[in-house]
């Protein structure tokens, strides 16, 4: 079904949209023109907007982009601030509503993602456009994920077909759907056994999996994640270990299952044999429902973003039996430098109040956030979820980002959108070079 487009700003680009089609179709009034010029002036995305309108090859490529807009209703927005012309132009009103459609993107992408003056203009990069669609014309992520069985043995759950797709004592492993998978007890089981088996599922670069654990909990990966957990839980806890971001929603027992109501998520830094192994990065234990954990080794910081409930953050310690922490409440994050170096005390953990947790969690909801985001953070994101790499052979554009892509576009449609705002890239073999 067709999505709207919802942008911050919206009311500005749809306006510009229209001073533009006004402009087009020759009835823009002088105290208008003014208002375009002095916009187009007081940036270089912006004065680029005008040479965009006016190539109708390039109208066409953003029209495509622009595949899951309900157009009717964008025009609809857009018409509302045009002032009816005397004589109608019904010939000519079915392209006025897709080139609507096209200017909206192109004037999202100068508005909705605005950048920092640079010290110094950009070189621009000439070079055939067909040819450089096609060089970055690579799909995005998807479901894709591997389950590891406490055997060793290894299931590929994209090619694996729905239905069960493993069992042990304790129940069948389930693929209900592409990208979700659940454990259900075995027919006729009335309690769990005393073996405890241990799975693992883990995504690639470039795909994404959900799973319901055995007790009800549910664990959404994103690109590059893992998680391990026990077949069934036993003990006075239910704890797991992941890696990567994984967003959890635990469920609540009650009755006998109360006993191991305690929820624990160990977070864990992947650092390879040369380092002296996997190390943890810090240990969450849940008292509310909802939270996503982010700990991918090349960011900044481990962060925790509660959405209900409670939860407490806390860090290892030198010191035995000493775990400093923080208890975090509903819209609030922990955040964690990396690497931990130091003494280590629960100042180390820095909590913030989350503006917007839509913001915060939009890789769950299908979207890549770019809100206050450096060039460089953003590549990294993208690496994560187009599988390819990314270098800075010069120095690194100093702008910052804000809005949000949708996860479902090619790399193409993305990179489009960030060129539109200044930077500029090289693609070979799957290396992407951020140019300065």
């Amino acid at each position: 079904m067709d999505t709207e487009l919802n942008t911050p700003g919206m009311e500005e680009v749809d306006y510009l949209a229209a001073l533009l089609l006004k402009q087009l179709r020759h009835e823009i009034t002088e105290t208008d023109l003014q208002y375009l010029e002095n916009w187009k002036a007081s940036h270089p995305s912006h004065a680029l907007v005008s040479e965009q309108v006016n190539d109708s090859e390039q109208l066409l490529n953003d029209l495509l982009a622009m595949k899951q807009v309900d157009m009717e209703a964008r025009w609809q927005q857009i018409s509302a601030q045009i002032n009816p012309v005397k004589q109608p132009v019904p010939l000519y009103r079915r392209w006025y509503v897709y080139a609507a459609a096209a200017l909206v993107l192109i004037i999202a992408g100068a508005i909705s993602w605005p950048y920092l003056t640079p010290k110094k203009s950009l070189t621009p990069v000439v070079e055939n456009k067909q040819q450089k669609a096609n060089e970055f014309d690579i799909p995005p992520g998807g479901n894709r994920a591997m389950l590891t069985l406490a055997n060793g043995s290894v299931i590929n759950l994209e090619n694996a077909a729905n239905g069960q797709v493993a069992n042990d004592e304790n129940g069948n492993v389930v693929k209900l759907k592409d990208g979700e998978l659940k454990y259900e007890p075995a027919p006729g089981t009335t309690a769990p056994t005393t073996i405890v088996n241990t799975n693992t599922l883990s995504t690639p670069r470039g795909g994404q999996y959900s799973v319901v654990l055995p007790d009800g909990s549910k664990a959404w990966l994103n690109a590059a994640s893992s998680i391990k957990y026990p077949t069934h839980f036993s003990g006075k806890e239910r704890r797991v270990t992941i890696t990567g971001e994984v967003y959890f929603d635990v469920a609540k027992l009650s009755g006998a299952e109360g006993k191991n109501e305690s929820f624990i998520v160990d977070v864990l830094l992947p650092a390879g044999e040369a380092a002296g192994g996997d190390h943890l990065g810090a240990e969450v234990e849940v008292m509310g429902t909802r939270f996503n954990i982010m700990a991918y080794n090349e960011e900044k910081v481990i962060t925790t973003t509660l959405v209900n409930g409670k939860v407490k953050v806390s860090v290892p310690a030198s010191t035995p039996g000493v775990h400093p922490f923080k208890l975090l409440a509903a819209g609030q994050q922990a955040q964690i430098p990396q690497p931990i170096k130091g003494s280590i005390t629960s100042d180390l953990i820095k909590v913030v109040k989350v503006e917007d947790l839509d913001d915060a969690l939009a890789w769950k909801n299908g979207y890549t956030s770019l809100n206050n985001s450096g060039i460089r953070e953003i590549m990294r994101t993208l690496s994560r979820w187009y599988n390819i790499e990314v270098n800075f052979p010069g120095k690194v554009p100093d702008y910052k980002f804000s809005g949000s892509i949708p996860r479902s576009e090619n790399l193409s449609a993305v990179i489009k959108m960030l060129e539109n705002n200044g930077v500029h890239f090289t693609m070979r073999n799957n290396v992407i070079s951020v140019l300065p």
